[in-house]
């Protein structure tokens, strides 16, 4: 059951990216974009109105790199469609997988979140494997 949510979460990365792909293409990337951070910005006001989400924003505890999630997010929704259209939804994938583990393997270590094991370690270099064959 705690693997169930990161699956979701993959299968819809795969969904929105191939559906931004599909709109950018009747639309142009830009708008496509804007649309998707509209409704983010429009959920994410309604659920915070709403009591799902806990906190109170003070600007004095502003960091700078507070906004670092959202330009990765305009990467990831704006990138993800040009990189299917050009090289495919399975290698884009496949080489975004593999980012992932690279960056979070380095995140758990520097985050103190948890040592990597041997195991870990062999499961992430057969799935660099696999990417590399499936990508050559």
């Amino acid at each position: 059951m705690k693997f169930l949510m990161p699956l979701i979460l993959g299968s819809l990365a795969v969904l929105q990216a191939g559906l931004n792909r599909k709109a950018a293409a009747a639309w142009g990337l830009g708008p496509t974009v804007l649309l998707n951070a509209s409704i983010l910005c429009l959920l994410a006001l309604a659920a915070w109105t709403l009591g799902f989400f806990s906190g109170k924003a003070q600007l004095s505890d502003f960091r700078w790199w507070y906004l670092l999630p959202g330009v990765c997010g305009f990467a990831l929704v704006a990138g993800l469609p040009v990189s299917i259209q050009k090289i495919g939804a399975l290698t884009t994938f496949l080489l975004l997988v593999t980012a992932q583990l690279v960056a979070g393997a380095l995140w758990d270590l520097a985050a103190g979140n948890g040592a990597l094991s041997w195991q870990k370690i062999v499961g992430a270099a057969l799935a660099l494997c696999g990417t590399w064959i499936a990508t050559r």
